[in-house]
């Protein structure tokens, strides 16, 4: 009798581990300071909030219409023949500029330029001379001459010149005539010309019938000086700011102490000046929009001149300031929104011509509108929850690694140095965002205040680990997921409560999270 034996060889199988890295960051204010938005120069953050809405020069919309001046000559007797070199001159004339609502007694050009045309109608050429008494440059009046060639009454030869006015004074008083100025005068422009015939040419005759002509074009003249009455200049619109992190809420509130409003108005014109303020609210990224209710609104605050000249112009500065006491801010900024729209006018003159005529706008003279707060930041937070999404992809090798996984885990670390605590929930959705699979809320976050201090930087910081077991059925749904919402729900360090708490200068928050998958591996 015989016995044979067999032995089966069993499959030889391990476990591996592969880690899948999540999110990482470190999230501070550090973009904020020194940004019109924070101040960390102390151990606590102190909010210095600063946007402009309103700042533009004056001076950019005082523009002179384009004009074009027409002047003509025409001898009252015949001479016959004159000779070569013969000069003869027309008198000054005075042109009223049309700028509708505005008296223009003085002002100093920027830019621009006149173009001159000229047109000859004798048999002989001539010397033309363009003078334009009360416009200086550098205390000399404005004058040109040129050359035109010969021509007759039925087709005269033109001549022209371009020349630049930058930096031309220009007195519309009528200074010149009878060698004075007229004090209630504006807008006035004086011209004159002569007309000498060539000293080379040849004698021509001049009859009553001979036509001298010139233009003077005025174009893209503006001002960086005036003196005069401007008209009820008015600046009207409806600004939006954003403050930041504010579009990352999506729920929760937070407690404030008393925050102030204000908006600070700068007349940097010695005109009469007026404020309105049509309009202030917000809306949050639920879309809730809050209005603040103030009789401060849409009422017209009126603002002084400024005072001085030139180097020494001092703007007139008015503040509208909203504050508990006589607004609903607490509600206003309770609604936690995201974009701010301010609606204003500011009118120059709001009293008509009562205010004189002898408003004046410098080179410097602008008009500005700052919505400012200052307060030590101390928060208090109850529910608040934050926003992320990220964009989550598989190659090919994980896909793989992906199909053998036995336990998948959640690993989160994190360092925080604010005086909030919070937890963390995730979602995994799909390319058409729908949900495959979330995660419930766990706490990742200890508040700094149950921390430890750090000598190296004087901030109390708190450490936390989490490693969550994640189900099979995430291993199911992780090939088809395209992005990944982080949570982040918040709480002012002790969960019953939410009064105010100092955050202290350079707070930050650190975090890690990844995926740790173990497979089971076979070699047959």
């Amino acid at each position: 009798m015989s016995c044979v034996l067999s032995c089966r060889k069993k499959n030889t199988e391990w476990n591996s581990d592969w880690v899948l890295p999540l999110a990482k960051d470190t999230i501070s204010l550090l973009n904020y300071h020194n940004d019109s938005t924070l101040d960390n120069s102390n151990f606590q953050y102190y909010v210095d909030f600063k946007r402009t809405i309103l700042d533009t020069y004056i001076s950019d919309y005082l523009e002179l219409p384009d004009t074009t001046i027409h002047q003509t000559y025409s001898p009252s007797i015949g001479i016959g023949n004159i000779p070569a070199g013969f000069t003869f001159y027309n008198s000054v004339e005075t042109h009223d500029l049309s700028i509708p609502d505005v008296e223009l007694k003085k002002a100093i050009v920027s830019s621009g330029s006149i173009k001159l045309s000229v047109y000859n109608p004798i048999s002989t050429s001539a010397y033309y001379t363009i003078s334009m008494p009360g416009v200086t440059l550098n205390g000399v009046d404005f004058e040109q001459t040129f050359f035109v060639g010969a021509g007759t009454q039925e087709n005269p030869t033109e001549g022209e010149a371009l020349i630049s006015l930058d930096g031309y004074e220009l007195d519309l008083q009528g200074t010149g005539v009878m060698g004075s100025s007229n004090l209630s005068a504006f807008n006035i422009l004086q011209t004159s010309f002569s007309i000498m015939t060539d000293p080379e040419g040849e004698s021509s005759s001049l009859s009553t019938s001979d036509v001298f002509e010139f233009d003077a074009k005025f174009e893209n003249i503006k001002i960086a000086y005036a003196q005069g009455y401007f008209g009820a200049l008015s600046f009207s619109d409806t600004a939006e700011v954003t403050i930041p992190y504010l579009d990352q809420i999506i729920s929760g509130s937070i407690s404030l102490n008393d925050i102030p409003l204000t908006f600070s108005i700068e007349n940097g014109a010695k005109i009469p000046a007026s404020a309105t303020l049509t309009l202030l609210e917000n809306t949050n990224t639920g879309q809730n929009t809050v209005g603040l209710l103030s009789s401060q609104l849409n009422t017209e605050h009126l603002i002084g001149p400024a005072t001085g000249a030139w180097s020494s112009l001092i703007p007139s500065i008015s503040s509208i300031i909203f504050d508990s006491d006589n607004s609903n801010l607490g509600s206003y900024i309770g609604n936690l929104g995201y974009t701010h729209r301010i609606g204003y006018n500011m009118k120059m003159n709001p009293l008509g011509t009562s205010t004189g005529s002898y408003n004046e706008i410098f080179p410097n003279s602008k008009v500005k509108v700052d919505l400012t707060s200052q307060f030590p930041l101390a928060i208090g937070v109850n529910g608040l929850t934050f926003s992320d999404t990220v964009s989550f992809s598989l190659n090919t090798t994980q896909l793989n690694d992906l199909i053998n996984t036995e336990t998948m885990e959640l690993h989160i670390r994190s360092t925080n140095a604010f005086p909030l605590q919070g937890e963390i929930s995730i979602e995994f959705l799909d390319d058409g965002n729908n949900l495959l699979h979330s995660i419930p809320k766990e706490l990742i976050l200890r508040s700094a205040l149950d921390g430890m201090p750090d000598p190296s930087d004087n901030l109390y910081k708190a450490s936390n680990k989490s490693v969550i077991l994640m189900g099979n059925e995430l291993v199911a749904h992780l090939p088809n997921t395209k992005s990944i919402v982080i949570k982040a729900h918040m709480q002012t360090s002790d969960a019953s409560q939410s009064s105010p708490a100092a955050i202290p200068s350079n707070a930050f928050v650190y975090f890690e999270s990844f995926l740790k998958l173990t497979t089971k591996n076979v070699l047959p």
